[in-house]
């Protein structure tokens, strides 16, 4: 199965491939070197539908320019950047691809940095993962006899 963290490091490898830099894997907000990109879930979400798993994530890539003051040209080339790459799909395996939908940019020229939201809906098959059995499988067992 196919997991967040499998997600997580499709996405990553795909910002190395496409931007040159992977990105900051740091748990931190404030005092991090500038310029670099974060990605992290905001969403998530799973549930079943039959023999189906269907995890829904979204997912935000944060970019901050190389300065805090400056970089606004940057960060629309970024833009421009992430807007024809996301019409692809985003490859976290070679059987296994991302279909990026909803994608909303911020840009907030105070903190000089591009935030790209996007949604992900993942379908897989779940039979091989379930151990218990289902709802429709279950018999009623009566008891003989009293409590």
């Amino acid at each position: 199965m196919i997991t967040i963290i499998d997600t997580i490091r499709g996405i990553s490898g795909w910002i190395e491939e496409n931007f040159g830099e992977p990105p900051t894997t740091k748990d931190i907000q404030e005092g991090f070197d500038r310029p670099c990109t974060f990605v992290q879930p905001v969403d998530m979400s799973t549930s079943r539908e039959s023999e189906l798993r269907v995890d829904e994530y979204t997912i935000e890539i944060t970019r901050f320019s190389e300065r805090s003051h400056e970089g606004y040209l940057e960060l629309l080339n970024y833009q421009k950047q992430f807007t024809e790459l996301l019409e692809q799909p985003i490859p976290v395996t070679s059987s296994f691809l991302l279909y990026p939908e909803e994608v909303e940019f911020e840009l907030d020229r105070d903190d000089m940095y591009l935030a790209v939201t996007f949604t992900l809906n993942n379908i897989q098959d779940s039979k091989d993962v379930i151990t218990a059995p289902l709802m429709e499988e279950l018999e009623l067992e009566e008891r003989i006899g009293g409590d």
